[in-house]
């Protein structure tokens, strides 16, 4: 009689996940070049084998760690291209989703601030997605900055910073109101307006982000 393997593949895609997320809590406490696969095995309660099982090496894990959390940025950035027009409300949303994460998963907050930090490749992904949202702005007079390089890196440096505060307890995701309309702040946008444009984006994010965390898995 032949065997039932139909739960197979559920289970190998379980022990991915799994490995998946003890390789972002070891990125976490550690940072991308500290990892070692016993770590990561027995973070997952696994064997050392069964980690080859899956990835060939700890860059290929590192990578598939990278792509899903640089996704799961655009996911959100396309959603909400889709339904806010203005550059500064979608300034302002990033930020809190940033910052949000930070909060609820500071595993994955700590990760992604690591891998900007040491893999080029994520920092300038993450980048280009800052860059385009501010030379929209300054396109259309919303930013009275230069789009370039130092309006990107105000940007990102708050953000990384914030998120890495609250990953370390410093302080928590109630943040996130204030460091929004400091960034539009930065932008060349004045305080009455960042603060209406930040309760916009409070309102906008809540109803997407159902949305997005289903697009993401």
């Amino acid at each position: 009689m032949a065997s039932d393997d139909s739960g197979y593949p559920r289970k190998r895609a379980r022990t991915r996940a799994q490995l998946r997320q003890a390789g972002i809590a070891a990125i976490a406490a550690r940072g991308p070049e500290g990892l070692t696969v016993g770590e990561v095995a027995k973070l997952a309660g696994v064997a050392q084998g069964t980690f080859y099982n899956h990835f060939p090496s700890l860059t290929d894990l590192v990578e598939e760690i990278a792509e899903q959390l640089g996704t799961g940025v655009e996911i959100a950035r396309d959603a909400l291209d889709a339904i806010e027009s203005d550059p500064a409300g979608r300034v302002a949303i990033g930020v809190l989703q940033l910052v949000d994460l930070a909060d609820r998963d500071p595993d994955s907050a700590a990760a992604f601030v690591a891998l900007a930090a040491a893999r080029p490749e994520f920092r300038a992904r993450v980048r280009a997605i800052i860059g385009r949202a501010i030379a929209d702005g300054v396109a259309v007079g919303r930013f009275r900055v230069e789009a370039g390089p130092a309006a990107v890196n105000a940007v990102l440096g708050t953000c990384l910073q914030s998120m890495r505060s609250i990953s370390l307890g410093e302080t928590d995701g109630s943040i996130g109101s204030a460091v929004a309309p400091l960034v539009l702040r930065t932008l060349g946008v004045d305080d009455d307006e960042g603060a209406r444009v930040v309760e916009r984006a409070g309102e906008v994010l809540r109803r997407v982000e159902p949305a997005a965390a289903d697009a993401t898995g």
